[in-house]
């Protein structure tokens, strides 16, 4: 019987998914955490086998939720859902070491099926839905992760100061990412890069809230 935790700020897919994975004879809930933060502690109380991370969640997103938890309970296995389609955040997550990435908006038996594989077999499994995304964007340049939170200051109107204060960096680190962006997305002006970074999933509405 393997354990498995739930972190999800949607409580009525927290309750779906949970249903969903307690029908499997070998996988037992261990415990539902509402945001990162509660998932963390959550993590490295029960030490779960498998904690399934949404992507967004207030207080620590779904990477972070990873990062800290896993120095915390390293054989914990770790799977993301997102219903951001950005090959960027898809590319961060897999280099980062997540044992699972799946779209939210999969079939709901294939996301259940893969994370039992995770939690069971120890097997990194990467949805099919997200690999033709990677594969499509393959021959892109990936954004770091700091140059993404970059893009999101620049996205919500505030000036290369106020970027570096809120990311503890100088002003001028932020205009190197600023230079890099631009670079990496062929783009030559500041409303370019947000209409393209728009396009390609990379900032959208939910994002600047």
């Amino acid at each position: 019987m393997k354990s498995i935790v739930i972190a999800d700020d949607h409580a009525i897919f927290a309750a779906g998914m949970a249903n969903a994975l307690a029908a499997y004879s070998d996988l037992t809930i261990a415990g539902q955490a509402n945001n990162g933060i509660e998932a963390i502690a959550m993590i490295k109380r029960l030490r779960p086998d498998c904690a399934v991370l949404d992507l967004r969640m207030a207080g620590a997103n779904g990477l972070e939720t990873f990062v800290e938890a896993k120095r915390w309970s390293p054989d914990t296995r770790y799977a993301v859902l997102t219903g951001n389609a950005s090959a960027a955040i898809l590319h961060e997550l897999l280099n980062a070491g997540i044992d699972g990435l799946f779209l939210k908006t999969g079939a709901p038996e294939a996301i259940c099926d893969g994370i039992r594989q995770i939690a069971l077999h120890n097997r990194r499994i990467v949805a099919p839905d997200v690999q033709a995304i990677l594969d499509q964007h393959a021959a892109a340049e990936t954004l770091t992760a700091r140059e993404i939170e970059v893009l999101h200051g620049i996205a919500r109107g505030q000036s290369n100061g106020q970027i570096a204060a809120r990311l503890g960096v100088s002003a001028k680190t932020v205009d190197s990412h600023r230079t890099n962006l631009m670079r990496k997305m062929k783009v030559h002006s500041t409303a370019t890069l947000l209409v393209r970074a728009m396009r390609e999933g990379q900032i959208d509405i939910v994002d600047l809230e």
